[in-house]
């Protein structure tokens, strides 16, 4: 009982943590298309941001409160700048901000999109990236790990729609080369748990 209960607070620790990661990468994105836009001030409690959050990490009583505190964290980490004007102050991210969000928005452009029917074919991402290169190959496995995919070998990680746009932008992204391949197949054996992982067997 006592690892069960061990187990779930580790699971909970994690849940949390990528709901932080969630809550930072939308206030960023949302940031980095304002300044697109000539929007330069993005304030903590702006209702459209709220809701935007909310949408992506599910409702709670605390939201408000936890987007304030990402927004803190940011400005700790030189992210956003706070800059006093006259009747309050307003909050807009830095050059290094700006890098990190376009970052982030080129991953979001090229992120798999689920679709409505599984055509019954696996995509399957393969790498051999060196040993010299490993902060490379853990950033690759974070990414793919992110995005959804599922390690099925060591450097074999699986995903059950298209996503050839996204091997193109690592491919060049990480200056992978052939070191990272793309196969599409139509059989994995012994598929059963990646179906069930991906609800792919609700699907008629």
């Amino acid at each position: 009982m006592q690892k069960k209960n061990e187990r779930g607070s580790v699971e909970e620790r994690v849940t949390r943590r990528a709901k932080r990661n969630q809550i930072r990468n939308v206030i960023l994105l949302s940031a980095y298309v304002a300044v697109g836009a000539s929007m330069i001030v993005m304030m903590p409690n702006a209702v459209r941001l709220l809701k935007h959050v909310e949408k992506i990490v599910g409702p709670s009583p605390r939201l408000k409160r936890r987007v304030n505190q990402k927004y803190s964290e940011l400005i700790s980490q030189g992210i956003f700048r706070r800059i006093n004007i006259p009747g309050g102050s307003r909050i807009e991210l830095t050059e290094k901000g700006m890098k990190i969000a376009e970052e982030l928005s080129q991953y979001e452009d090229v992120r798999p999109i689920q679709q409505k029917k599984w055509d019954q074919k696996w995509r399957i991402i393969m790498f051999d990236v060196w040993e010299r290169r490993r902060n490379v190959r853990d950033e690759l496995r974070q990414t793919l790990k992110e995005f959804g995919f599922i390690k099925i070998q060591d450097s074999a990680w699986a995903y059950p729609y298209p996503c050839e746009k996204l091997l193109v932008f690592l491919r060049t992204h990480l200056k992978l080369g052939r070191g990272i391949l793309y196969v599409v197949a139509d059989e994995i054996e012994h598929d059963e748990q990646l179906r069930l992982h991906f609800k792919l067997h609700l699907q008629h």
